[in-house]
């Protein structure tokens, strides 16, 4: 729980003043992403998962000198996409790692139901909610 309620903090700080797509604060796609989850360690690396890529000053080594244990860095590594970095092979890199997966489902399911509200294009969370189901059933 303590790395739970650490993360929560993090989230908060990182994403101050940041909206998502409804223009809503950006902190309750994540914590809406941590509810579509389940366990603490999940819920962590859902409050995170974010963070080094819109967060603002947060880098993985940060994380970690923050205390949160490796398979937590991992995770959240696993979720930052890289610069230039393809849908497909952000999706599939995702998946890779067993904890960031349920966050990544999560993820792409509440900015599908945000760009569905604000009437933006869904078609790529869709694609990326249909791969990690293919990936699921070994194709």
């Amino acid at each position: 729980m303590q790395h739970l309620d650490h993360a929560i903090q993090i989230a908060l700080t990182a994403h101050e003043g940041k909206a998502d797509k409804t223009g809503r604060p950006f902190f309750e796609h994540c914590q809406r992403v941590a509810l579509l989850v389940s366990g603490d360690e999940t819920r962590t690396v859902a409050y995170l998962h974010d963070v080094v890529e819109k967060g603002n000053g947060w880098t993985l080594d940060r994380l970690r000198e923050e205390g949160f244990p490796p398979a937590i860095i991992s995770a959240v590594n696993a979720l930052t996409r890289r610069p230039d970095e393809p849908d497909d092979d952000f999706v599939r890199r995702a998946a890779s790692n067993p904890l960031a997966l349920p966050v990544k489902r999560a993820d792409l399911e509440d900015n599908l139901r945000q760009a569905e509200q604000a009437g933006k294009k869904t078609e790529k969370y869709q694609r990326g909610l249909d791969l990690l189901r293919d990936i699921r059933n070994g194709q």
